[in-house]
C-alpha cells in the first residue's frame, strides 16, 4: 500500500509545478514564400474617414439657371448698332441661267479626238455603248462649269424597251452649250468602287460653242463598245 502512495504523490507534485510555469510563447507562423506581410494600419471605424459636412446647402437658394446670363465677349458686335450685312456670304454664288435649249447635236464614239462645233443653247448628247450591270458605266472625268454644263444623264436599251438585266445598253450624257468658248471633255468607263485611275476605256473631244445660231439636229448612231 505504501509502495502505491509514494508514486502518485511524486507525479502530483510534479503536475502542480508545471502548472505554476508561464505557457510558452507562440512563434508567428512563418509568410509563404514570395509574400510580403501585410503592415498596413488596420482601419477600425471607416465612417471615422469621411469628411465632415461643416455647412447645409439650401437648394432652393441656388440662383436659377434660366435667369443666368452668359456676357458676350469684349470684340463683339452689338446687334442693335451693327448694320446690314450687303456684301455676300460664301455659298450665295447665283447660278448662271441657262439659255434656251436651241437644238441637239449627237455625239458618239467615233467623234473621239475630235473637235466638235456646237451653237449657243444647243444640247450634246453623248452616246456611248456600256453594260452597267458588269459595274461598268461612262461618267465624267474633272468636269466644270464653262462653254458647256451638265444637263442629264440615262442608260436606255440599244432597241426600243426596257434595259434587261444583264443585257448591254447606251449610256446617254447630255450637256448644254451654255456660253461661247473652247472646253475638253472627258468620259471614262470604270467601275465607281475602284481607283479613279483604273478605266477600261476613255472618250474624249474639244468642244467649240462660237456663235448664236442652232446646229442642225443629227441622228443618233450606235457606237461601237468600249
Amino acid at each position: 500500500m505504501k509502495a502505491l502512495l509514494v508514486p502518485c504523490l511524486f507525479f502530483a507534485a510534479l503536475g502542480a509545478t508545471r502548472a505554476q510555469d508561464p505557457a510558452p510563447a507562440t512563434a508567428p507562423s512563418p509568410s509563404p514564400a514570395g509574400q510580403e506581410a501585410n503592415t498596413e494600419p488596420t482601419i477600425a471605424d471607416p465612417a471615422a474617414l469621411a469628411p465632415v459636412l461643416r455647412e447645409e446647402v439650401n437648394l432652393a437658394d441656388t440662383v436659377n439657371s434660366e435667369s443666368m446670363e452668359i456676357p458676350p465677349p469684349p470684340d463683339a458686335t452689338d446687334p442693335e448698332t451693327a448694320g446690314e450685312i450687303v456684301g455676300k456670304l460664301p455659298g450665295d454664288e447665283e447660278v448662271p441661267q441657262r439659255p434656251a435649249v436651241t437644238g441637239t447635236l449627237e455625239v458618239t464614239a467615233k467623234d473621239n479626238g475630235k473637235v466638235v462645233s456646237a451653237a449657243l443653247g444647243n444640247l450634246i448628247r453623248i452616246t456611248l455603248e456600256s453594260n452597267p450591270s458588269t459595274g461598268y458605266n461612262w461618267e465624267l472625268r474633272d468636269f466644270e462649269y464653262g462653254a458647256a454644263d451638265f444637263y442629264a444623264s440615262d442608260v436606255v436599251a440599244r432597241k426600243s424597251g426596257n434595259v434587261f438585266v444583264g443585257a448591254p445598253g447606251n449610256t446617254i450624257l447630255t450637256l448644254q452649250a451654255v456660253q461661247a468658248g473652247t472646253q475638253q471633255i472627258t468620259a471614262v468607263y470604270r467601275r465607281p468602287w475602284e481607283a479613279p485611275d483604273q478605266v477600261a476605256a476613255t472618250f474624249s473631244f474639244q468642244l467649240e460653242v462660237a456663235g448664236d445660231k442652232a446646229a442642225p439636229a443629227a441622228p443618233a448612231e450606235a457606237s461601237p463598245a468600249p
